[in-house]
């Protein structure tokens, strides 16, 4: 299981060549870079202080938030995101080939539907990458926000993860619970290749 504190730190991360991804080579600190985990926050409710995942192109909650992944290193319960500062952008922990990066579609269609797209493969037309930041309190933001929700996904205390962008009940999702995102070191940090379909 992936350990995790509450702290911010620059990782240890520098970019692939023209992939919007980050690789871990030994040595090559780069404080563009970011590397951490994310817990839920919501007092009171199922999903306090549970880590995020990714799995089937997306972000989850909850129980077993992260099935699929191939990783370089022991089994991970939880996802390693990495933020590239200057250009607001957010990726998952993989070794770049291929790699893997986050969209948000704020569309009437989207919703705000937030999904990771594999190596070359094409995001919606309505999707937004960049907008990523970590605001004062170490919560992650998008577009500015700080607010998330946490969905029921169909499975017992699993749920989906998704900007708040003024629709309660977005992309057919209902009894949804309002988080912030609280940002954690992933002290270590393994790279993965997470499932894609």
């Amino acid at each position: 299981m992936q350990s995790f504190t509450l702290a911010l730190t620059a990782a240890t991360v520098a970019t692939a060549m023209a992939a919007p991804a980050p690789q871990v080579p030994a040595g090559n600190p780069n404080p563009d870079l970011v590397t951490f985990g994310v817990i839920s926050i919501a007092s009171g409710s199922k999903v306090q202080n549970a880590g995020w995942g990714a799995m089937h192109k997306g972000l989850f909650t909850g129980a077993k938030p992260q099935e699929g992944a191939s990783c370089y290193g022991p089994a991970q319960d939880f996802a390693t995101f990495v933020l590239n500062k200057p250009e607001g952008t957010l990726s998952l922990l993989t070794d770049g080939k291929p790699w893997q990066q986050l969209f948000v579609d704020r569309s009437g269609m989207g919703q705000g539907m937030m999904q990771y797209t594999t190596g070359a493969e094409p995001a919606p037309r309505n999707a937004e990458r960049d907008g990523w930041a970590i605001n004062d309190e170490q919560h992650l933001t998008f577009g500015g926000s700080d607010g998330f929700l946490a969905c029921p996904a169909g499975e017992a205390d699993l749920y989906r993860v998704l900007p708040y962008v003024g629709i309660d009940s977005p992309a057919g999702y209902t009894n949804c619970t309002s988080i912030a995102a609280r940002v954690v070191v992933a002290t270590n940090p393994v790279q993965c290749l997470y499932s894609q379909e």
